[in-house]
């Protein structure tokens, strides 16, 4: 991952904010907030996340996205 550049991230951060703000209601803002959370809160360095009328500390993902991820199998591969 070390080698992606700053313009495919500035890229990234701008569809994301596409996204939540044209395609997501205020619930799944709140999940998609939960999902991101813990990415943030490291380029932060470990600092507690507030952002999507979501206040987020470590261990705080909603029970019912854990679930879903679980039933998804949903995996990062190559982390």
């Amino acid at each position: 991952m070390a080698n992606v550049d700053r313009a495919a991230a500035e890229r990234l951060l701008d569809k994301l904010r596409d996204l939540v703000d044209t395609h997501l209601d205020e619930d799944e803002r709140s999940l998609f907030a939960a999902l991101l959370a813990p990415g943030i809160a490291q380029a932060y360095g470990g600092a507690e996340v507030e952002g999507f009328a979501l206040d987020w500390t470590p261990g705080s993902l909603p029970t019912a996205l854990v679930e879903a991820l679980e039933d998804r199998q949903v995996r990062i591969e190559g982390l």
